[in-house]
Protein backbone atom coordinates (compact mmCIF):
# COMPACT_ATOMS: atom_id res chain seq x y z
CA UNK A 1 0.00 0.00 0.00
CA UNK A 2 1.28 3.47 -0.87
CA UNK A 3 2.54 5.44 2.10
CA UNK A 4 0.10 8.08 3.27
CA UNK A 5 1.07 11.60 2.28
CA UNK A 6 1.54 14.26 4.90
CA UNK A 7 -0.68 17.37 4.92
CA UNK A 8 2.31 19.46 3.79
CA UNK A 9 2.83 17.19 0.78
CA UNK A 10 -0.82 17.65 -0.16
CA UNK A 11 -0.83 21.41 0.33
CA UNK A 12 1.67 22.31 -2.43
CA UNK A 13 -0.22 20.83 -5.41
CA UNK A 14 -3.51 22.07 -3.96
CA UNK A 15 -2.12 25.62 -3.85
CA UNK A 16 -1.07 25.34 -7.50
CA UNK A 17 -4.55 24.13 -8.38
CA UNK A 18 -6.07 27.09 -6.51
CA UNK A 19 -3.83 29.47 -8.49
CA UNK A 20 -4.96 27.96 -11.81
CA UNK A 21 -8.60 28.21 -10.75
CA UNK A 22 -8.16 31.86 -9.78
CA UNK A 23 -6.84 32.50 -13.29
CA UNK A 24 -9.90 30.80 -14.74
CA UNK A 25 -12.32 32.71 -12.52
CA UNK A 26 -10.74 36.06 -13.35
CA UNK A 27 -10.98 35.62 -17.11
CA UNK A 28 -13.63 33.02 -17.95
CA UNK A 29 -16.02 34.10 -20.74
CA UNK A 30 -19.51 34.36 -19.29
CA UNK A 31 -20.84 34.52 -15.74
CA UNK A 32 -21.99 30.89 -15.68
CA UNK A 33 -18.55 29.49 -16.47
CA UNK A 34 -16.85 31.87 -14.09
CA UNK A 35 -19.28 30.85 -11.34
CA UNK A 36 -18.57 27.17 -11.90
CA UNK A 37 -14.84 27.68 -11.57
CA UNK A 38 -15.34 30.02 -8.62
CA UNK A 39 -17.36 27.41 -6.71
CA UNK A 40 -14.55 24.91 -7.13
CA UNK A 41 -11.97 27.55 -6.21
CA UNK A 42 -13.80 28.29 -2.96
CA UNK A 43 -13.99 24.58 -2.22
CA UNK A 44 -10.25 24.24 -2.81
CA UNK A 45 -9.22 27.36 -0.93
CA UNK A 46 -11.65 27.24 1.97
CA UNK A 47 -11.82 23.50 2.56
CA UNK A 48 -9.24 21.37 0.76
CA UNK A 49 -6.22 23.59 1.39
CA UNK A 50 -6.78 24.22 5.14
CA UNK A 51 -7.77 20.62 5.73
CA UNK A 52 -4.78 19.32 3.78
CA UNK A 53 -2.52 21.52 5.86
CA UNK A 54 -3.92 20.28 9.20
CA UNK A 55 -6.11 17.24 9.78
CA UNK A 56 -6.39 18.29 13.42
CA UNK A 57 -8.00 21.64 12.64
CA UNK A 58 -11.52 21.95 14.11
CA UNK A 59 -14.22 20.15 12.18
CA UNK A 60 -16.63 22.39 10.31
CA UNK A 61 -20.16 21.21 11.05
CA UNK A 62 -22.76 22.92 8.83
CA UNK A 63 -26.50 22.88 9.51
CA UNK A 64 -28.29 22.97 6.16
CA UNK A 65 -32.03 23.10 5.66
CA UNK A 66 -34.93 24.63 3.82
CA UNK A 67 -36.92 27.65 4.95
CA UNK A 68 -38.64 27.10 8.29
CA UNK A 69 -37.10 23.67 8.89
CA UNK A 70 -35.81 24.64 12.36
CA UNK A 71 -32.06 25.14 11.74
CA UNK A 72 -31.70 28.02 14.17
CA UNK A 73 -33.73 26.18 16.80
CA UNK A 74 -31.41 23.19 16.43
CA UNK A 75 -28.31 25.36 16.72
CA UNK A 76 -29.63 27.04 19.87
CA UNK A 77 -30.41 23.61 21.33
CA UNK A 78 -26.88 22.39 20.65
CA UNK A 79 -25.45 25.54 22.21
CA UNK A 80 -27.81 25.53 25.18
CA UNK A 81 -28.47 29.24 24.63
CA UNK A 82 -30.34 31.57 22.27
CA UNK A 83 -27.49 32.45 19.88
CA UNK A 84 -29.22 32.29 16.48
CA UNK A 85 -32.60 34.00 16.01
CA UNK A 86 -35.57 31.85 15.10
CA UNK A 87 -38.95 33.27 14.11
CA UNK A 88 -41.73 33.62 11.58
CA UNK A 89 -39.85 36.16 9.44
CA UNK A 90 -38.34 34.30 6.44
CA UNK A 91 -35.53 33.98 5.81
CA UNK A 92 -34.51 34.32 9.46
CA UNK A 93 -30.82 33.47 8.96
CA UNK A 94 -29.34 35.78 6.36
CA UNK A 95 -25.65 35.42 7.17
CA UNK A 96 -23.93 32.20 8.27
CA UNK A 97 -23.83 32.17 12.07
CA UNK A 98 -20.92 30.25 13.56
CA UNK A 99 -20.74 29.12 17.18
CA UNK A 100 -17.29 28.27 18.47
CA UNK A 101 -15.12 28.04 21.52
CA UNK A 102 -12.64 30.97 21.59
CA UNK A 103 -9.70 28.61 21.12
CA UNK A 104 -11.03 27.21 17.85
CA UNK A 105 -10.90 30.47 15.88
CA UNK A 106 -7.17 31.04 16.08
CA UNK A 107 -6.23 28.97 13.05
CA UNK A 108 -7.60 28.10 9.63
CA UNK A 109 -11.27 28.09 10.66
CA UNK A 110 -10.95 31.60 12.04
CA UNK A 111 -9.38 32.76 8.77
CA UNK A 112 -12.19 31.13 6.81
CA UNK A 113 -14.81 32.78 9.04
CA UNK A 114 -13.30 36.20 8.46
CA UNK A 115 -12.85 35.70 4.73
CA UNK A 116 -16.37 34.34 4.25
CA UNK A 117 -18.01 37.02 6.39
CA UNK A 118 -19.63 34.76 8.98
CA UNK A 119 -21.24 36.12 12.12
CA UNK A 120 -19.18 34.43 14.83
CA UNK A 121 -20.71 33.92 18.27
CA UNK A 122 -18.04 33.05 20.81
CA UNK A 123 -19.41 30.69 23.43
CA UNK A 124 -17.18 29.47 26.30
CA UNK A 125 -19.24 26.29 26.65
CA UNK A 126 -19.12 25.50 22.92
CA UNK A 127 -17.72 22.12 21.91
CA UNK A 128 -13.98 22.01 21.35
CA UNK A 129 -12.70 20.45 18.19
CA UNK A 130 -15.48 21.79 15.99
CA UNK A 131 -17.23 24.91 14.79
CA UNK A 132 -20.97 24.69 14.12
CA UNK A 133 -22.46 26.95 11.45
CA UNK A 134 -26.13 27.78 10.91
CA UNK A 135 -26.40 28.29 7.14
CA UNK A 136 -28.94 30.49 5.34
CA UNK A 137 -31.86 28.64 3.72
CA UNK A 138 -30.76 26.85 0.56
CA UNK A 139 -34.22 27.47 -0.96
CA UNK A 140 -34.31 31.13 0.03
CA UNK A 141 -35.96 33.61 -2.32
CA UNK A 142 -32.76 35.65 -1.99
CA UNK A 143 -30.03 34.46 -4.35
CA UNK A 144 -27.21 35.52 -2.03
CA UNK A 145 -28.61 33.34 0.75
CA UNK A 146 -28.77 30.32 -1.54
CA UNK A 147 -25.19 30.87 -2.69
CA UNK A 148 -23.92 31.15 0.88
CA UNK A 149 -25.72 27.97 1.91
CA UNK A 150 -24.42 25.95 -1.03
CA UNK A 151 -20.95 27.41 -0.54
CA UNK A 152 -20.94 26.08 3.02
CA UNK A 153 -21.82 22.62 1.71
CA UNK A 154 -18.59 22.70 -0.29
CA UNK A 155 -16.40 23.26 2.76
CA UNK A 156 -18.19 21.18 5.43
CA UNK A 157 -16.60 18.22 7.22
CA UNK A 158 -20.03 17.12 8.44
CA UNK A 159 -23.48 18.25 7.27
CA UNK A 160 -26.49 18.18 9.55
CA UNK A 161 -29.27 18.15 6.97
CA UNK A 162 -32.57 19.34 8.41
CA UNK A 163 -35.96 18.88 6.81
CA UNK A 164 -39.54 18.38 7.99
CA UNK A 165 -42.16 15.67 7.72
CA UNK A 166 -44.09 17.77 5.21
CA UNK A 167 -41.15 18.80 3.00
CA UNK A 168 -38.67 15.92 2.94
CA UNK A 169 -39.71 14.87 -0.58
CA UNK A 170 -39.41 18.38 -2.10
CA UNK A 171 -37.17 18.69 -5.18
CA UNK A 172 -34.77 21.37 -3.93
CA UNK A 173 -33.59 19.46 -0.82
CA UNK A 174 -32.82 16.44 -3.00
CA UNK A 175 -30.73 18.55 -5.35
CA UNK A 176 -28.69 19.64 -2.34
CA UNK A 177 -28.45 16.07 -1.08
CA UNK A 178 -27.22 14.95 -4.50
CA UNK A 179 -24.41 17.49 -4.31
CA UNK A 180 -23.55 16.27 -0.81
CA UNK A 181 -23.41 12.71 -2.14
CA UNK A 182 -21.14 13.78 -4.99
CA UNK A 183 -18.82 15.47 -2.50
CA UNK A 184 -18.84 12.43 -0.23
CA UNK A 185 -19.41 14.56 2.85
CA UNK A 186 -20.84 12.63 5.85
CA UNK A 187 -24.50 13.42 6.55
CA UNK A 188 -26.51 13.53 9.74
CA UNK A 189 -30.11 13.69 8.52
CA UNK A 190 -32.60 15.26 10.94
CA UNK A 191 -36.30 14.81 10.23
CA UNK A 192 -38.16 17.47 12.22
CA UNK A 193 -41.82 17.93 13.18
CA UNK A 194 -42.98 14.35 12.84
CA UNK A 195 -46.74 13.70 13.22
CA UNK A 196 -47.88 13.04 16.83
CA UNK A 197 -49.24 9.58 16.07
CA UNK A 198 -46.47 6.98 16.39
CA UNK A 199 -47.70 4.96 13.44
CA UNK A 200 -47.74 8.01 11.18
CA UNK A 201 -44.34 9.13 12.42
CA UNK A 202 -42.83 5.72 11.78
CA UNK A 203 -44.26 5.69 8.27
CA UNK A 204 -42.68 9.06 7.49
CA UNK A 205 -39.30 7.99 8.89
CA UNK A 206 -39.39 4.72 6.94
CA UNK A 207 -40.31 6.52 3.72
CA UNK A 208 -37.56 9.10 4.17
CA UNK A 209 -34.99 6.43 4.95
CA UNK A 210 -36.01 4.51 1.83
CA UNK A 211 -35.65 7.65 -0.27
CA UNK A 212 -32.19 8.25 1.18
CA UNK A 213 -31.17 4.70 0.39
CA UNK A 214 -32.46 4.96 -3.18
CA UNK A 215 -30.52 8.19 -3.48
CA UNK A 216 -27.37 6.27 -2.50
CA UNK A 217 -26.97 8.36 0.62
CA UNK A 218 -27.05 5.57 3.17
CA UNK A 219 -23.30 4.91 3.39
CA UNK A 220 -22.34 8.24 4.96
CA UNK A 221 -25.61 8.79 6.81
CA UNK A 222 -27.12 8.80 10.27
CA UNK A 223 -30.81 9.65 10.70
CA UNK A 224 -32.40 11.40 13.70
CA UNK A 225 -36.16 11.96 13.99
CA UNK A 226 -37.73 14.78 16.04
CA UNK A 227 -41.40 14.99 16.96
CA UNK A 228 -43.70 17.99 16.53
CA UNK A 229 -43.72 20.42 19.45
CA UNK A 230 -40.36 19.32 20.94
CA UNK A 231 -39.16 22.83 21.86
CA UNK A 232 -37.35 24.66 24.64
CA UNK A 233 -39.18 28.02 24.88
CA UNK A 234 -36.55 29.79 27.00
CA UNK A 235 -33.74 29.20 24.51
CA UNK A 236 -35.93 29.45 21.40
CA UNK A 237 -34.66 25.95 20.72
CA UNK A 238 -35.63 22.35 20.14
CA UNK A 239 -35.98 20.30 23.30
CA UNK A 240 -32.88 18.65 24.76
CA UNK A 241 -34.39 15.17 24.59
CA UNK A 242 -35.49 15.66 20.99
CA UNK A 243 -31.95 16.41 19.79
CA UNK A 244 -30.26 13.71 21.84
CA UNK A 245 -29.28 11.77 18.71
CA UNK A 246 -27.60 14.82 17.17
CA UNK A 247 -25.92 15.77 20.44
CA UNK A 248 -24.57 12.23 20.88
CA UNK A 249 -22.92 12.24 17.46
CA UNK A 250 -21.21 15.58 18.11
CA UNK A 251 -20.18 14.69 21.64
CA UNK A 252 -18.67 11.46 20.41
CA UNK A 253 -16.55 13.41 17.96
CA UNK A 254 -15.52 15.85 20.67
CA UNK A 255 -14.41 12.97 22.90
CA UNK A 256 -12.30 11.21 20.27
CA UNK A 257 -9.43 12.94 18.51
CA UNK A 258 -8.91 9.85 16.36
CA UNK A 259 -12.55 9.85 15.25
CA UNK A 260 -12.32 13.54 14.37
CA UNK A 261 -9.12 12.91 12.40
CA UNK A 262 -10.71 9.99 10.62
CA UNK A 263 -13.73 12.08 9.68
CA UNK A 264 -11.44 14.87 8.46
CA UNK A 265 -9.22 12.41 6.56
CA UNK A 266 -12.22 10.77 4.93
CA UNK A 267 -13.69 14.12 3.91
CA UNK A 268 -10.36 15.28 2.51
CA UNK A 269 -9.88 12.02 0.62
CA UNK A 270 -13.36 12.26 -0.91
CA UNK A 271 -12.75 15.88 -1.89
CA UNK A 272 -9.39 15.12 -3.50
CA UNK A 273 -10.76 12.14 -5.39
CA UNK A 274 -13.55 14.26 -6.83
CA UNK A 275 -11.27 17.07 -8.01
CA UNK A 276 -9.94 15.50 -11.26
CA UNK A 277 -13.44 15.01 -12.68
CA UNK A 278 -14.50 18.51 -11.63
CA UNK A 279 -11.35 19.99 -13.15
CA UNK A 280 -11.74 17.97 -16.34
CA UNK A 281 -15.16 19.50 -16.91
CA UNK A 282 -13.67 22.98 -16.61
CA UNK A 283 -10.57 22.13 -18.67
CA UNK A 284 -12.81 20.70 -21.43
CA UNK A 285 -14.61 24.05 -21.54
CA UNK A 286 -11.25 25.81 -21.86
CA UNK A 287 -10.27 23.48 -24.72
CA UNK A 288 -13.54 24.19 -26.49
CA UNK A 289 -13.03 27.91 -26.01
CA UNK A 290 -9.46 27.68 -27.25
CA UNK A 291 -10.59 26.12 -30.52
CA UNK A 292 -13.09 28.91 -31.01
CA UNK A 293 -10.63 31.62 -30.05
CA UNK A 294 -8.28 30.74 -32.90
CA UNK A 295 -10.96 31.69 -35.42
CA UNK A 296 -12.03 34.75 -33.41
CA UNK A 297 -8.47 36.03 -33.15
CA UNK A 298 -7.91 35.45 -36.84
CA UNK A 299 -11.00 37.49 -37.67
CA UNK A 300 -9.82 40.34 -35.44
CA UNK A 301 -6.29 40.25 -36.83
CA UNK A 302 -7.55 40.33 -40.41
CA UNK A 303 -9.86 43.27 -39.69
CA UNK A 304 -7.11 45.32 -38.07
CA UNK A 305 -4.55 44.37 -40.72
CA UNK A 306 -6.94 45.61 -43.40
CA UNK A 307 -7.57 48.83 -41.47
CA UNK A 308 -3.85 49.34 -40.99
CA UNK A 309 -3.19 48.89 -44.71
CA UNK A 310 -5.87 51.44 -45.54
CA UNK A 311 -4.40 53.90 -43.05
CA UNK A 312 -0.90 53.36 -44.46
CA UNK A 313 -2.15 54.08 -47.99
CA UNK A 314 -3.93 57.26 -46.88
CA UNK A 315 -0.86 58.50 -45.03
CA UNK A 316 1.38 57.78 -48.01
CA UNK A 317 -0.96 59.73 -50.31
CA UNK A 318 -1.17 62.64 -47.89
CA UNK A 319 -4.73 63.30 -48.98
CA UNK A 320 -6.01 63.26 -45.39
CA UNK A 321 -4.49 66.70 -44.76
CA UNK A 322 -6.98 69.53 -45.08
CA UNK A 323 -6.29 71.90 -47.97
CA UNK A 324 -6.59 74.98 -45.75
CA UNK A 325 -3.83 73.63 -43.51
CA UNK A 326 -1.47 73.15 -46.45
CA UNK A 327 -2.40 76.52 -47.94
CA UNK A 328 -1.71 78.22 -44.61
CA UNK A 329 1.72 76.61 -44.55
CA UNK A 330 2.49 77.71 -48.10
CA UNK A 331 1.51 81.28 -47.31
CA UNK A 332 3.73 81.31 -44.24
CA UNK A 333 6.98 80.24 -45.87
CA UNK A 334 6.41 82.27 -49.05
CA UNK A 335 5.89 79.68 -51.72
CA UNK A 336 6.14 82.29 -54.50
CA UNK A 337 9.55 83.50 -53.39
CA UNK A 338 10.91 79.99 -53.11
CA UNK A 339 9.75 79.22 -56.64
CA UNK A 340 11.70 82.24 -57.96
CA UNK A 341 14.77 81.35 -55.98
CA UNK A 342 14.65 77.78 -57.18
CA UNK A 343 14.67 79.06 -60.73
CA UNK A 344 17.88 81.01 -59.96
CA UNK A 345 19.61 78.02 -58.36
CA UNK A 346 19.81 76.25 -55.07
CA UNK A 347 22.67 78.41 -53.86
CA UNK A 348 20.53 81.52 -53.79
CA UNK A 349 17.86 79.68 -51.85
CA UNK A 350 20.46 78.79 -49.27
CA UNK A 351 21.65 82.35 -49.12
CA UNK A 352 18.22 83.74 -48.43
CA UNK A 353 16.59 80.93 -46.50
CA UNK A 354 16.82 82.89 -43.25
CA UNK A 355 14.48 85.52 -44.68
CA UNK A 356 11.89 82.87 -45.58
CA UNK A 357 11.65 81.29 -42.15
CA UNK A 358 10.43 83.98 -39.80
CA UNK A 359 10.36 82.96 -36.09
CA UNK A 360 7.74 85.58 -35.29
CA UNK A 361 4.78 85.33 -32.90
CA UNK A 362 2.54 85.13 -35.95
CA UNK A 363 4.33 82.03 -37.26
CA UNK A 364 1.71 79.27 -37.69
CA UNK A 365 4.20 76.39 -37.44
CA UNK A 366 2.76 75.05 -34.18
CA UNK A 367 -0.83 75.47 -35.35
CA UNK A 368 -0.16 73.82 -38.70
CA UNK A 369 1.59 70.88 -37.08
CA UNK A 370 -1.21 70.49 -34.53
CA UNK A 371 -3.79 70.57 -37.31
CA UNK A 372 -1.86 67.93 -39.26
CA UNK A 373 -1.66 65.73 -36.18
CA UNK A 374 -5.38 66.20 -35.57
CA UNK A 375 -6.14 65.15 -39.15
CA UNK A 376 -3.98 62.04 -38.84
CA UNK A 377 -5.49 61.19 -35.45
CA UNK A 378 -9.02 61.47 -36.80
CA UNK A 379 -8.12 59.27 -39.77
CA UNK A 380 -6.47 56.62 -37.56
CA UNK A 381 -9.45 56.53 -35.21
CA UNK A 382 -11.83 56.27 -38.16
CA UNK A 383 -10.01 53.21 -39.51
CA UNK A 384 -9.81 51.70 -36.00
CA UNK A 385 -13.56 52.22 -35.62
CA UNK A 386 -14.10 50.37 -38.89
CA UNK A 387 -11.87 47.50 -37.75
CA UNK A 388 -13.66 47.27 -34.39
CA UNK A 389 -17.11 47.26 -35.97
CA UNK A 390 -16.12 44.67 -38.56
CA UNK A 391 -14.59 42.42 -35.87
CA UNK A 392 -17.52 42.82 -33.49
CA UNK A 393 -20.02 42.01 -36.24
CA UNK A 394 -18.19 38.74 -36.95
CA UNK A 395 -17.81 37.92 -33.25
CA UNK A 396 -21.51 38.47 -32.65
CA UNK A 397 -22.19 35.39 -34.78
CA UNK A 398 -20.07 33.20 -32.49
CA UNK A 399 -21.03 31.97 -29.01
CA UNK A 400 -17.80 33.01 -27.30
CA UNK A 401 -17.42 36.17 -29.31
CA UNK A 402 -20.95 37.18 -28.33
CA UNK A 403 -20.12 36.58 -24.66
CA UNK A 404 -17.08 38.84 -24.94
CA UNK A 405 -19.12 41.57 -26.62
CA UNK A 406 -21.82 41.27 -23.98
CA UNK A 407 -19.22 41.74 -21.26
CA UNK A 408 -17.70 44.81 -22.95
CA UNK A 409 -19.89 46.74 -25.39
CA UNK A 410 -17.01 49.20 -25.97
CA UNK A 411 -15.49 46.66 -28.36
CA UNK A 412 -17.87 47.85 -31.05
CA UNK A 413 -15.85 51.07 -31.36
CA UNK A 414 -12.25 52.20 -31.06
CA UNK A 415 -11.01 52.80 -27.52
CA UNK A 416 -12.51 55.98 -26.02
CA UNK A 417 -9.00 57.20 -25.18
CA UNK A 418 -7.37 56.24 -28.48
CA UNK A 419 -7.54 59.80 -29.79
CA UNK A 420 -5.86 61.25 -26.69
CA UNK A 421 -3.17 58.55 -26.67
CA UNK A 422 -2.38 58.98 -30.35
CA UNK A 423 -2.27 62.77 -30.06
CA UNK A 424 0.26 62.49 -27.23
CA UNK A 425 2.35 60.00 -29.22
CA UNK A 426 2.37 62.25 -32.28
CA UNK A 427 3.46 65.21 -30.20
CA UNK A 428 6.34 63.15 -28.85
CA UNK A 429 7.21 62.10 -32.40
CA UNK A 430 7.18 65.76 -33.48
CA UNK A 431 9.50 66.72 -30.61
CA UNK A 432 11.89 63.96 -31.63
CA UNK A 433 11.97 65.34 -35.17
CA UNK A 434 12.81 68.75 -33.75
CA UNK A 435 15.72 67.32 -31.75
CA UNK A 436 17.09 65.61 -34.84
CA UNK A 437 16.85 68.85 -36.82
CA UNK A 438 18.86 70.65 -34.14
CA UNK A 439 21.47 67.91 -34.33
CA UNK A 440 21.64 68.04 -38.14
CA UNK A 441 21.80 71.82 -38.16
CA UNK A 442 24.67 71.91 -35.70
CA UNK A 443 26.70 69.55 -37.89
CA UNK A 444 26.36 71.62 -41.12
CA UNK A 445 28.66 74.65 -41.10
CA UNK A 446 26.94 77.86 -42.13
CA UNK A 447 23.47 76.53 -41.44
CA UNK A 448 23.59 75.89 -37.69
CA UNK A 449 22.16 79.34 -37.01
CA UNK A 450 19.40 78.84 -39.58
CA UNK A 451 18.51 75.46 -38.09
CA UNK A 452 18.38 76.80 -34.56
CA UNK A 453 16.53 80.00 -35.36
CA UNK A 454 13.97 78.30 -37.56
CA UNK A 455 13.84 74.87 -35.95
CA UNK A 456 10.11 75.03 -35.20
CA UNK A 457 9.22 75.91 -38.77
CA UNK A 458 11.74 73.48 -40.25
CA UNK A 459 10.39 70.80 -37.95
CA UNK A 460 6.86 71.38 -39.20
CA UNK A 461 8.16 71.29 -42.75
CA UNK A 462 9.80 67.92 -41.99
CA UNK A 463 6.57 66.59 -40.47
CA UNK A 464 4.66 67.56 -43.60
CA UNK A 465 7.40 66.00 -45.73
CA UNK A 466 6.69 62.69 -44.04
CA UNK A 467 2.98 63.03 -44.78
CA UNK A 468 3.29 64.13 -48.43
CA UNK A 469 5.90 62.99 -50.96
CA UNK A 470 6.97 64.10 -54.45
CA UNK A 471 7.53 60.52 -55.57
CA UNK A 472 5.60 59.67 -58.73
CA UNK A 473 3.92 63.06 -59.11
CA UNK A 474 3.46 64.56 -62.61
CA UNK A 475 2.73 68.07 -63.74
CA UNK A 476 -0.97 67.41 -64.07
CA UNK A 477 -1.14 66.22 -60.44
CA UNK A 478 0.34 69.32 -58.88
CA UNK A 479 -2.58 70.20 -56.64
CA UNK A 480 -2.25 71.68 -53.18
CA UNK A 481 -0.91 68.41 -51.71
CA UNK A 482 1.65 67.86 -54.42
CA UNK A 483 2.70 71.51 -54.38
CA UNK A 484 3.32 71.30 -50.65
CA UNK A 485 5.36 68.15 -51.15
CA UNK A 486 7.60 69.89 -53.70
CA UNK A 487 7.97 72.94 -51.50
CA UNK A 488 8.96 70.99 -48.40
CA UNK A 489 11.37 68.80 -50.36
CA UNK A 490 13.24 71.79 -51.83
CA UNK A 491 13.22 73.73 -48.59
CA UNK A 492 14.73 70.88 -46.58
CA UNK A 493 17.26 70.06 -49.30
CA UNK A 494 18.33 73.71 -49.35
CA UNK A 495 19.14 73.52 -45.64
CA UNK A 496 20.49 69.98 -45.20
CA UNK A 497 21.30 68.58 -48.61
CA UNK A 498 19.39 66.09 -50.71
CA UNK A 499 20.95 62.90 -49.31
CA UNK A 500 20.52 64.00 -45.71
CA UNK A 501 16.89 64.94 -46.24
CA UNK A 502 16.05 61.61 -47.90
CA UNK A 503 17.57 59.66 -45.00
CA UNK A 504 15.98 61.97 -42.41
CA UNK A 505 12.47 61.70 -43.88
CA UNK A 506 12.79 57.93 -44.33
CA UNK A 507 13.76 57.50 -40.67
CA UNK A 508 10.95 59.75 -39.47
CA UNK A 509 8.43 57.87 -41.64
CA UNK A 510 9.56 54.53 -40.17
CA UNK A 511 9.16 55.93 -36.66
CA UNK A 512 5.66 57.07 -37.53
CA UNK A 513 4.84 53.64 -38.95
CA UNK A 514 6.06 52.01 -35.74
CA UNK A 515 3.97 54.43 -33.68
CA UNK A 516 0.81 53.64 -35.64
CA UNK A 517 1.57 49.90 -35.62
CA UNK A 518 1.85 49.97 -31.83
CA UNK A 519 -1.45 51.82 -31.50
CA UNK A 520 -3.28 49.34 -33.70
CA UNK A 521 -1.68 46.43 -31.88
CA UNK A 522 -3.00 47.91 -28.67
CA UNK A 523 -6.48 48.26 -30.16
CA UNK A 524 -6.38 44.67 -31.40
CA UNK A 525 -5.24 43.57 -27.94
CA UNK A 526 -8.60 44.61 -26.48
CA UNK A 527 -10.22 41.75 -28.37
CA UNK A 528 -7.63 39.23 -27.22
CA UNK A 529 -8.13 40.37 -23.62
CA UNK A 530 -11.91 40.14 -23.96
CA UNK A 531 -11.65 36.43 -24.69
CA UNK A 532 -10.49 35.81 -21.13
CA UNK A 533 -9.05 32.40 -20.32
CA UNK A 534 -10.19 31.23 -23.75
CA UNK A 535 -7.20 33.14 -25.00
CA UNK A 536 -4.81 31.30 -22.66
CA UNK A 537 -3.54 28.23 -24.57
CA UNK A 538 -1.79 26.76 -21.52
CA UNK A 539 -4.55 27.04 -18.91
CA UNK A 540 -6.30 23.73 -19.64
CA UNK A 541 -2.99 21.89 -19.35
CA UNK A 542 -2.15 23.68 -16.10
CA UNK A 543 -5.51 22.74 -14.62
CA UNK A 544 -5.17 19.08 -15.60
CA UNK A 545 -1.60 18.82 -14.40
CA UNK A 546 -2.47 20.34 -11.02
CA UNK A 547 -5.49 18.03 -10.70
CA UNK A 548 -3.33 14.97 -11.47
CA UNK A 549 -0.82 16.01 -8.84
CA UNK A 550 -3.62 16.52 -6.33
CA UNK A 551 -5.14 13.11 -7.08
CA UNK A 552 -1.78 11.45 -6.38
CA UNK A 553 -1.82 13.04 -2.94
CA UNK A 554 -5.04 11.31 -1.82
CA UNK A 555 -4.50 9.81 1.66
CA UNK A 556 -4.66 6.02 1.40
Amino acid sequence: MEEEKTPDQVADPVERLADALRTRVASAPGDERAARADALRRHVELYVLPRAANLDAPLLVVILGSTGSGKSSLLNALAGARLSPAGVLRPTTRQPIAIAHPDELRGAIGAIARKAGWEVRIHPQARRGMVIVDAPDFDSIEADNRERALGLLEIADLVIFLTTATRYADQVPWEVLSRARARGVPLLAVLNRLPPEAEDADAVVADYRALLERGKLGENLELVAIGEGAVHPEHDALGADAIAGVRDVLDRLVASREERRELARRGLSNALEGIPNAIEAIAAQVDEEQEAVVALRRAAEQSYAQARRSLREDVAAGTFLRAEVLRQWQDFIGAGQIARFLADGIGKVRATISSLIRPTPEAPATEVRAAAFADLTALAVQHADTAAQRTAAQWAEDRYGALALEADARLWRASPDMSARLSADLEAWGRMIGERIRTMGSRRKGFAKVASVGVNAVGTSAVLAVFVSTGGLTGTELGITAATAVLNQKLLEAIFGEANVAAFVSRARKDLESLLDAEYTRELGRFAAALGSAGNPTLAGELREAARDVSRMVPS
